[in-house]
């Protein structure tokens, strides 16, 4: 199946996407996948939990978030408290890329009118990104040192950035960063019902820009003194000296690797 093929398809619900999915021949993944990883939950879901792409354990078992990364994850949802049945949770690309390395660029085009139809028919209120390949997608722009659990608006819905739990898994600091912004979810959800499509951003390549001007402010934002809102809303190049201070805080800029518990992911860009 060809991409323009793949875009063509209605997919009418959450179980023939898996269907389409599961026997897709849409990039080169496919020739070395063991299952396909469509993704899982409720096809009623308010929250969309988007990952980067499977791991080894998810390549074995065909379902999203099942080795130590979904184990966290489990427990992140667990202190909201919700769990699995409560949300969907998919990847940006569905298939495993060969030793955990970054997704291409055509693989992800490939997987690109999936993950399009899974949000039209889930119609989610809030979208979770899990790490900056994921938040990249929605949020080009972005820098998850700087905007992990931050409620933005993208598309009359919310967008909700965390880092990833593997960067959890190998940064304390980090899974400290993730256990604090996860409470701000119920936040998120609140935050969505009062989202208006009118004050929605302008679109680069059908991506999100930036926070629109009228989009929810998180009880933390609002707390910040004049001096520290006025630091936050400099251009990048004049707040690259405090991404540097926050460094310990960043996930890892290496390429994806397989780590000495099989289905770990060092995250990467695409």
């Amino acid at each position: 199946m060809t991409t323009a093929e793949t875009s063509s398809k209605p997919w009418n619900s959450i179980d023939a996407l898996a269907n389409a999915v599961r026997s897709c021949t849409g990039c080169g993944l496919h020739s070395t996948r063991t299952n396909a990883v469509p993704g899982s939950g409720s096809s009623k879901a308010e929250i969309l939990i988007i990952g980067e792409g499977p791991g080894f354990n998810e390549d074995q078992q065909g379902l999203p978030f099942v080795g130590r990364s979904g184990k966290l994850l489990d427990e992140l949802l667990a202190a909201i408290p919700m769990s699995r049945e409560d949300v969907f949770i998919t990847n940006v690309v569905k298939c495993r890329p060969p030793d955990n390395r970054d997704p291409l660029p055509d693989e992800v085009a490939a997987c690109r009118p999936y993950l399009e139809r899974q949000m039209e028919l889930l119609d989610p209120k809030v979208v979770v990104t899990l790490g900056r390949v994921s938040m990249l997608r929605f949020h080009p722009k972005g820098k998850i040192s700087e905007d992990h659990g931050k409620i933005l608006e993208w598309e009359g819905r919310i967008l909700f950035p965390l880092y990833h739990p593997a960067a959890g898994l190998r940064n304390p600091a980090i899974k400290r960063e993730l256990q604090k912004d996860v409470l701000k979810l119920p936040e998120a959800l609140r935050q969505a019902n009062r989202v208006s499509p009118k004050n929605i951003d302008d679109k680069i390549d059908g991506e999100i820009t930036t926070k629109a001007p009228n989009s929810p402010v998180t009880q933390e934002d609002q707390k910040l003194p004049e001096e520290e809102q006025e630091n936050n809303n400099r251009p990048s190049s004049q707040t690259a000296e405090a991404s540097t201070a926050d460094a310990q805080l960043s996930e890892p800029l290496l390429k994806n690797e397989t780590t000495k518990e099989k289905g770990d992911r060092q995250l990467g860009m695409f």
